[in-house]
Order: structure tokens, then C-alpha cells, then sequence
């Protein structure tokens, strides 16, 4: 036997009934329990679709479908943050790389000024601010789109607000560790103030990376992930 257009329908409904909330996801477990029920019912071809649908989900053990979320997203952030690290490497050829040089000399200089470690401080939580901004204007976004297509993929929510998100946390760790008080920041190394002047210059590339560069690229990296994203 082999389901029906129907019955496709119903897995997709049975897989959002059951807190899986992005479309690709959905289509995974969906060809998984398609794939599984047609078995089932060649060894007991009387059983209904309910029950061998309900005989299929329960192969995926107490926490029903929420492993297999969470190792996707996991997949996912990883894909994400490769992704990052493409463009961020970018800065480090030529000729972005000549710019990189003089900002890394800019902010060794700066560090000379009194206030100098408040112009860091300012600057370090402008980019998180601005990455938590984006992160919740994100979220409408996909929200409002959800409405208009039904469909929500986990690689463009990770893209646009729950990466950004996680990334505005890390910023946040980084600057706590690499950011000596106000009472010690001018009696630095001259190593200590190429080190914090090279982890302000990778964190205003990291943040012009994820609040500018991957957003317009955003549909070009969806459709290399999702051949039917273009579709919708």
C-alpha cells in the first residue's frame, strides 16, 4: 500500500501537533514516517494509517520528535557559524585585509587616549545591541512570512534571529574576557593593546557580517540549503 496525498497532509499536521515547528524538519520526519508506515503495512497490510502512523512515532522513543529537532538545530548553528567564518576569512586577503590593518593600528593608537576604554566599551556593546535589535525585528519578520506561506525554516530563523541572538551572547562573554577594567586598561603591553585592538576590529567584522552581509545573502544561502525555498 502507499499513502495518499492525504495522508501526507496528515503527517505534516501530526508533525506540528507535536511542537515541530520549521517546514523542512516537518519534511524530514515526514518522509522518515511515510517511508516507515509503507513498511508496516507490507508485514500487516489490515492495520490502519492511524496505527501504523502511531506504531511509527513511537519508534522515536519517549521524547518523540525532539531529539531529532534539537540534532538538527545543532546541524544547523554549526552550518550557521561556517558560514560566518566564510565571510569573516574574506576580510583577512587582500585587499580587505590592508583595511583590516589599519583598523587593528586605529584602535592600538586610540588605546593611547584616556577615555579610550570607554570608546571600546561603547563600541563593543553598540554591535550586541545592534545584533539583539536585529534578532527580534527578525523574528516579526519570520513570523509575518509564516502567516503568508505557512511555512517556517529552521536555517533562515537560525540566520536571522535565534544565531544572532546566540552570537549577541558570545560578543557579550568575549568582551568580558578580553576587556581589562577602566583602572588597568591604559597600563596595558604593547602586546595587551594589539590583542584587545584585534578582538574589537574581529568583533566589528563579525557583527558587519551577521547584521549586513549574511541578511542579503540570506536567500541565495536558503536556496543552496533548500532547493524548494525559492518556490514559496
Amino acid at each position: 500500500m502507499k499513502l495518499t496525498d492525504n495522508n501526507i497532509l496528515e503527517l505534516y499536521q501530526f508533525t506540528r501537533q507535536h511542537y515541530v515547528e520549521h517546514y523542512d524538519v516537518q519534511t524530514e520526519l515526514v518522509d522518515h514516517l511515510a517511508n516507515d508506515i509503507e513498511t508496516t503495512w507490507e508485514e500487516n497490510p489490515n492495520l490502519s494509517f492511524e496505527k501504523a502512523r502511531d506504531k511509527s512515532f513511537k519508534k522515536f522513543g519517549v521524547f518523540g520528535f525532539m531529539n531529532v529537532v534539537e540534532e538538527k538545530q545543532d546541524q544547523l548553528s554549526k552550518k550557521y557559524y561556517k558560514i560566518i567564518l566564510r565571510f569573516v576569512k574574506e576580510w583577512f586577503k587582500l585587499p580587505k585585509f590592508i583595511l583590516t590593518a589599519f583598523l587593528v593600528w586605529l584602535f592600538y593608537e586610540v588605546q593611547k587616549i584616556n577615555y579610550a576604554y570607554y570608546i571600546y566599551v561603547v563600541i563593543y556593546f553598540s554591535i550586541i545591541s545592534f545584533e539583539l535589535i536585529k534578532m527580534f525585528q527578525s523574528r516579526k519578520k519570520i513570523k509575518l512570512k509564516q502567516k503568508e506561506t505557512g511555512k517556517k525554516w529552521m536555517l533562515e530563523d537560525i540566520i536571522l534571529a535565534q544565531g544572532v541572538g546566540s552570537l549577541a551572547l558570545i560578543l557579550f562573554h568575549v568582551v568580558n574576557f578580553s576587556m581589562p577594567d577602566s583602572d588597568n586598561f591604559l597600563d596595558l603591553s604593547q602586546t595587551g593593546r594589539l590583542f584587545c585592538a584585534s578582538i574589537i576590529v574581529l568583533t566589528i567584522i563579525i557583527g558587519y557580517v551577521t547584521l549586513h552581509v549574511i541578511p542579503n545573502k540570506a536567500e541565495e544561502l536558503l536556496e543552496e540549503q533548500y532547493p524548494e525555498y525559492k518556490l514559496v
